[in-house]
C-alpha cells in the first residue's frame, strides 16, 4: 500500500462527545496515529449514551472513534500526567475540547507541552471562546443553535422551536479544526514552528450560518418562520408530495425553463409572476400549491424519470435506511462500510472517508478501541517497564 497522507504524524486525542472525537478520526482516517487519552472511570461519555448498544459498546461511540488506539490514565494522579507529558513531548498534534482553563489546571496547558516540544500543534475547541462573559458556560449543540439563530431558523409557522437534528455545530467544529491542524502542520513544515489553534462552536455555527447572516445585513430582513424544506434564497427550492411521497427539486434561475418543461407548464417561463427569480420567491406559497396540484397525481418514479429526462435536479425524499440500503449512488461510491472488531464482532455504518486521493490512500485500518486498550503497548513505547505499568494500575494510574 501507498504511504498515506499523514502517517508517521502521531496525534493526543483529548477530546470527548463529538467536536474532537471527529476531526481526531479524520486525522486517523489520513493515516495519523491517533492516541484517545481516556479516563480510567468510564472513558469518553459517549461509551455511555446509548441504546443501540452493541454487547457493551455504543453506535455513538463507534461512529466518530475509529482508526484511534485508547490509553485509559487518571490525569488526576501527577504519575498519570507525567506518563502523560511523556507521550506529549514527541507527539506532533494534541487536541482537547475542555472548558477554558482546564488543561492549564491538569498540567497540561499549552505553554507546558511547548515549553517540552516547540513543535506541538496544539488544537484547542471551546463552547463558546476563551473570553467574554459566556466562556466558562457549559455549552452543548442545542444550546449553540438556539444563540446563534439555528433554532428560530428551524421554527414552526407558530414559533415552535425547532432543532437542526444532525449534529451539524458539534460536526463542522471538528471539520474546521482538522482544517486548523492541517493548515498548522504546513507551517511547521515550512518553518519548524508549532502552534496552537482554537476554535469554538459558538463560531463554527456562525460560519455555517454565514450567507443568511449576510442576508440580513443587506436588507434587514429575517427568514419567514415555516420554511420546512423551502428556501429562503431561490424558489422553486422545496419538497413536493407526490401520489405516493415526496420529492425535493432546486431550481434556480437558469433552469427554470427546464423546470416549467417538467410539470408540463411551458406557459410559466413568461408568467407575470413567476418569470423573474425574485418573482418566484415572493410568490412562492402560490407557485408552491400550484406545482403541488400536479405532482400530487403520478407517483415518486414518475417525477425522477422526467425531472432528469428535462436535466433539473431532484431526488426522492430518503429515510436514513432507505439511503444506506437502497439507493444506488450510495452503493456504486461504497459510502457505508462494515469493520471487524475483535471484541464486538462486524461493526456496521461506517461512513467510509469522505476524500479520494490518487496518490495516498485513506480508509478504515482499525475499529474503535475499547476502553484502555492500548495503555499498555502505548507507556511500553514511552519507555515503562511491564513492572510499572503494572505497579500503576495497581495504584489506579492506568487502567
Amino acid at each position: 500500500m501507498s504511504r498515506r497522507a499523514l502517517e508517521g504524524i502521531r496525534v493526543l486525542d483529548f477530546s470527548h462527545v463529538l467536536s474532537g472525537p471527529v476531526a481526531g478520526s479524520m486525522l486517523g482516517d489520513l493515516g495519523a496515529d491517533v492516541i484517545k487519552v481516556e479516563n480510567i472511570k468510564g472513558g469518553d461519555s459517549t461509551r455511555q449514551m446509548g441504546p443501540p448498544f452493541q454487547r457493551d459498546q455504543t453506535a455513538f461511540f463507534q461512529s466518530v472513534n475509529r482508526n484511534k488506539k485508547s490509553i485509559a490514565v487518571s490525569l488526576k494522579e501527577p504519575q498519570g500526567v507525567e506518563a502523560i507529558l511523556k507521550l506529549a513531548a514527541k507527539a506532533d498534534v494534541l487536541i482537547e475540547n475542555f472548558r477554558p482553563g482546564v488543561m492549564d489546571r491538569l498540567g497540561l496547558g499549552y505553554e507546558k507541552v511547548a515549553s517540552l516540544n516547540p513543535r506541538i500543534i496544539y488544537a484547542s475547541m471551546t463552547a463558546f471562546g476563551d473570553t467574554g462573559p459566556y466562556k466558562q458556560n457549559p455549552g452543548y449543540e442545542l444550546i449553540v443553535q438556539a444563540l446563534t439563530g439555528m433554532v428560530d431558523l428551524q421554527s414552526g409557522v407558530d414559533g415552535t422551536p425547532r432543532k437542526v437534528q444532525p449534529q451539524v455545530v458539534d460536526l463542522g467544529t471538528g471539520f474546521v479544526m482538522a482544517i486548523g491542524i492541517l493548515a498548522a502542520l504546513f507551517h511547521r513544515e515550512r518553518t519548524g514552528e508549532g502552534q496552537q489553534v482554537k476554535g469554538s462552536l459558538l463560531h463554527s455555527a456562525a460560519a455555517i450560518l454565514c450567507n443568511f447572516y449576510s442576508k440580513y445585513a443587506m436588507d434587514g430582513t429575517l427568514p419567514p418562520r415555516g420554511l420546512d424544506t423551502r428556501s429562503d434564497f431561490i424558489a422553486p427550492s422545496q419538497a413536493y408530495k407526490t401520489a405516493d411521497g415526496y420529492f425535493i427539486t432546486v431550481s434556480p434561475g437558469r433552469q427554470w425553463a427546464s423546470f416549467c418543461k417538467a410539470v408540463g407548464k411551458p406557459e410559466w417561463v413568461t408568467h407575470p409572476e413567476f418569470s423573474d427569480s425574485a418573482w418566484r420567491k415572493t410568490n412562492v406559497l402560490r407557485l408552491e400549491q400550484e406545482v403541488q396540484e400536479i405532482t400530487a397525481k403520478e407517483p415518486t418514479a414518475f417525477w425522477l424519470r422526467r425531472f432528469k429526462e428535462c436535466d433539473v435536479p431532484i431526488a426522492k425524499v430518503n429515510t436514513l435506511a432507505e439511503f444506506m440500503n437502497e439507493d444506488p449512488q450510495s452503493k456504486a461510491l461504497g459510502l457505508f462500510k462494515t469493520v471487524e472488531h475483535p471484541a464486538l464482532g462486524t461493526i456496521g455504518g461506517q461512513v467510509s472517508p469522505p476524500w479520494e486521493f490518487s496518490k495516498t490512500p485513506c480508509t478504515v485500518l482499525a475499529p474503535p478501541p475499547m476502553l484502555g486498550e492500548h495503555t499498555d503497548a502505548i507507556l511500553k513505547e514511552a519507555g515503562y517497564t511491564g513492572q510499572e505499568i503494572a505497579e500503576m494500575r495497581e495504584k489506579k494510574i492506568v487502567a
